[in-house]
Order: structure tokens, then sequence, then C-alpha cells
């Protein structure tokens, strides 16, 4: 009966480690891409809440707004407006707003942009 000599077992010890620490590696890098997808899932909805907010609690008017969500989520608003309605009677409005986390140096970001009819500019 043959048994298995030291060096064959440190060589199958050696390939088992560097395979288990590939297979970490691609674990951690899947949960962290899981966790990105749910700061952009939630970016894009808290961007869409305040889309549907400019214009009803917030005034839709030429310039910049701004606020926090949370302890994560900043976000800011750019409206432009793009074009007077013939009488005058109503703006078309540009809306540009930005979400964003993370630390400065290393933010992320979602954009949405958006057209909206609102009172004349003054």
């Amino acid at each position: 009966m043959r048994g298995f000599s030291l060096l064959e077992v440190l060589v199958a010890f050696a390939i088992l480690a560097l395979t288990l620490g590939v297979l970490l590696n691609i674990f951690s890098g899947g949960l962290r891409n899981l966790g990105d997808g749910q700061h952009y899932t939630r970016a894009v909805l808290d961007a869409q809440s305040k889309l549907a907010e400019i214009g009803v609690s917030q005034p839709l008017a030429p310039g910049e707004i701004s606020g926090e969500i949370d302890d994560v989520y900043r976000w800011s608003a750019r409206i432009s407006p793009l074009a007077l309605s013939p009488g005058g009677l109503v703006t078309l409005y540009q809306v540009d707003l930005t979400v964003k986390w993370g630390e400065a140096s290393a933010a992320r970001a979602v954009r949405l942009q958006t057209l909206k009819i609102g009172p004349p500019t003054s």
C-alpha cells in the first residue's frame, strides 16, 4: 500500500488555498456589486419622488434647489425655462435633478431630467 508523500500533500494544500482565495474574492465582489445596485435603485426612486414634488409641493421657478434625503443621500435640482407658450400663459421648464451618495472623493450619482409646464417667468 502506497501513501502520499509530504510533497504531494503540500502541493494539494497550495492548490486548495489558491482556489479558495479566488472563490472568496469572487464572492466578495458579488456582494459589493449587490450593495452598489441597491444604492442605485434607491437613488433612482428618490430622484423620481423629488421630480414629482417639484411643481407641486416645491415651487416651479428658475434656479437651483437642494436638500438631503437622509444621512446617505443628497439631492440638487436645476430648473431652467425653455420656452414661453404663445400668449405667455405657461412656460416649459427643464428640470435636471441629481441624487448623490458616498464621500465627496468617491461620490456616486444618478441624474434624471424631465420637462414640466408651469407659470410664466417674471
